[in-house]
C-alpha cells in the first residue's frame, strides 16, 4: 500500500471517491437492495417499506413507475412465504403498494384458515379427551399406542402390527 504523504491532491481525491463516492454508494445500495429477504417473523408492511426505501437509493434517476415494478418484484420474490408468493406470482401484481396490500390479505386469510383448522383438529370428542383409534379402543394424548391401545408405545412401535402394516 502507498504512503498517503506521497500522494498528490488528486489522487487522493480520486482514490477517496472510489471508495467512498456515489458510484460506491449506488454499487452498496444495489447489493443491499437485491440481497434483501424477508426476516422469519418479518412484519409484511416493514418489509415492503424497507424494499421500497432501498429501491430509491439503489435506482435515483429511474422513473417513479419503472423503480416501483422493480421494487415490487424484488418484494413477492424475496418473501419468506411461498404460499403468499405464489398468490402474488399468479394476480401479476406490479405494483408494490398493492403486492403490499395483496400479501398483507393472503396472510390474513391464510391465517384464519389456520386458525379454523387448528379449532376443528383441537375439538374434544363426545368421550371427552379421548379419541378412538381404527379398532375402536379409546386413546388419550398419553403415549398410547393408537393400534392396540396400550400404553408404553407408539403405534410405529407397536409389538401387535404386522410387518406389512410396520411400514408408514
Amino acid at each position: 500500500m502507498q504512503n498517503l504523504k506521497d500522494l498528490e491532491y488528486s489522487e487522493l481525491k480520486a482514490k477517496l471517491e472510489l471508495r467512498f463516492g456515489e458510484a460506491h454508494s449506488l454499487q452498496n445500495y444495489y447489493t443491499q437492495f437485491t440481497n434483501r429477504r424477508q426476516k422469519f417473523g418479518e412484519n409484511i408492511a416493514a418489509f415492503g417499506s424497507d424494499v421500497e426505501m432501498l429501491a430509491r437509493l439503489a435506482y435515483p434517476e429511474c422513473p417513479d413507475l419503472m423503480r416501483d415494478k422493480i421494487a415490487c418484484a424484488q418484494f413477492v420474490s424475496s418473501l419468506s412465504d411461498s404460499f403468499v408468493k405464489r398468490a402474488l406470482q399468479m394476480e401479476g401484481v406490479t405494483s408494490l403498494r398493492i403486492a403490499i396490500e395483496r400479501a398483507k390479505a393472503v396472510q390474513l386469510i391464510q391465517g384464519t384458515c389456520f386458525e379454523n383448522n387448528k379449532e376443528e383438529n383441537n375439538k374434544v370428542n363426545k368421550n371427552g379427551n379421548f379419541f378412538e383409534n381404527k379398532s375402536g379402543v379409546k386413546v388419550g394424548n398419553k403415549r398410547e399406542c393408537w393400534e392396540c391401545g396400550k400404553e408404553g408405545h407408539f403405534r410405529s412401535e407397536c409389538p401387535d402390527r404386522t410387518g406389512a402394516e410396520n411400514i408408514d
